[in-house]
């Protein structure tokens, strides 16, 4: 008999854990609303002319794809219809999104102010903080040109991570034009800028040989590749908008970073946020302004963002657009690594009855103890049998060694008086 288990890249999740995740989810959500971001739900299923016409470069390779249904799959198996799939789990939040507002933008406030909270497929491969199957919180800014809807998401962000408990990380900031402007000054044709960009974002994870290597792969000359990266290198420890005006690069784009910078440094504590030209994010749709959130008990980014002006042009609406999300599944690693918990525990309460003769006392106990703010479950004991006081204590204890902070009372109804407690 084979052995159950989840599919690759899938997890369980006890109820211990399950405990952080909603705590923490519930403080990202209130300090979204705090913020004034609108909580919409998108279907996990799209179709695929929605997905594939994003331009969301390699993600759209991990989709899970979902197969025709009924004749059209009957059709597609015999080949009188060229594909076998007309649909796709979601990759990501912020295409969906854009078919959403496409539709329903007449009912929306302008600018509008998205938040979405919810999973999302990829078929990656696993790692650490990297599912499947992983749960998106994002908050996008439709509408708005101007660099305060960066500014603002990125206040939101940094304000939800600071009531998770979480402190000690940076934003590091970067604008696609730039890489576009150095692109432009090596001569490397415009229609390799999309392939460039995914392979220099590689390059926190790989060697710079491995880089070029990527580069040149793509078709383009080794010099040239190996003078990118490095121009690149000498400005990430520059680490200053100064150094772009020595290349050359436009007035405008380093007075739109500034501007970012200043606006989030002053109105977040302790939150340093740098010019980082390392910072690509390897999703075509991306536009201009790109920033990852860094916190250096993890490696790689906690959540990122960026502005993608064009993505809702592709579904016939014209309107300027940017987004950040929170990785979940990495800041719950982390708030669990660094023991950063706040939830509040609950109340836990066992009635314990005779079932043949205490249903109705059991129930009405049940009504008024969960009116006094416990969490009551009934368990029928038979007058005679043995103790279930054991199995109730080991099934508090192994909630607890799975990370619940709730407190355990139990209440025998004809005994006891008031609950009496278990385990603290």
């Amino acid at each position: 008999m084979q052995a159950p288990r989840p599919m690759r890249g899938m997890r369980d999740v006890l109820p211990g854990e399950a405990g952080v995740r909603l705590h923490t989810l519930q403080v990202i959500r209130e300090a979204y609303r705090q913020h004034g971001f609108f909580e919409i739900e998108t279907p996990v299923v799209e179709t695929m002319e929605t997905l594939t016409s994003s331009g969301a470069g390699e993600n759209e390779k991990l989709m899970f794809k979902v197969l025709k249904r009924g004749e059209r799959l009957d059709a597609a198996l015999a080949g009188t219809e060229d594909e076998l799939a007309d649909a796709a789990l979601r990759f990501d939040l912020t295409v969906p999104l854009a078919r959403f507002y496409s539709i329903n933008q007449s009912k929306l406030p302008k600018p509008f102010y998205a938040m979405q909270l919810g999973p999302v497929f990829r078929a990656e491969r696993p790692q650490r903080g990297r599912f499947r199957q992983f749960l998106q919180t994002d908050i996008d800014v439709l509408g708005d040109p101007s660099y305060l809807a960066e500014v603002q998401l990125l206040i939101a962000a940094t304000s939800a991570l600071h009531k998770i408990g979480l402190e000690g990380f940076e934003i590091r900031l970067n604008d696609r034009r730039i890489l576009e402007f150095l692109l432009n000054k090596l001569e490397i044709p415009d229609d390799r800028f999309t392939g460039v960009m995914i392979a220099l974002d590689k390059l926190d994870k790989q060697s710079v040989a491995e880089v070029v290597a990527e580069l040149q792969a793509k078709g383009i000359a080794a010099d040239q590749a190996t003078h990118l990266v490095a121009v690149l290198g000498e400005l990430s420890e520059a680490s200053s908008l100064k150094a772009l005006a020595d290349l050359g690069v436009p007035k405008a784009l380093i007075a739109n970073l500034s501007a970012i910078q200043q606006h989030v440094t002053t109105s977040v504590r302790d939150v340093p946020v740098v010019f980082d030209p390392l910072i690509v994010r390897g999703i075509g749709y991306y536009t201009s302004t790109v920033y990852e959130i860094i916190h250096p008990k993890w490696s790689g980014s906690i959540g990122g963002g960026g502005r993608y002006d064009q993505l809702l042009a592709r579904f016939g609406t014209d309107t300027p657009a940017c987004g950040v999300s929170l990785g979940f599944e990495r800041v719950v690693g982390l708030v669990e690594e660094l023991g950063l918990m706040r939830e509040t525990g609950a109340r836990r309460l066992t009635v314990i009855f005779e079932p043949d003769h205490q249903t109705a006392e059991a129930l009405s106990k049940a009504r008024h103890f969960r009116r006094e703010g416990y969490l009551v479950t009934l368990l029928a004991h038979q007058s005679g049998a043995r103790s279930p006081m054991k199995r109730i204590a080991l099934s508090a204890e192994e909630l607890k060694a799975e990370g619940s902070v709730d407190s355990f009372y139990h209440f025998t109804v004809g005994v006891d008086e008031a609950p009496r407690l278990l385990i603290q």
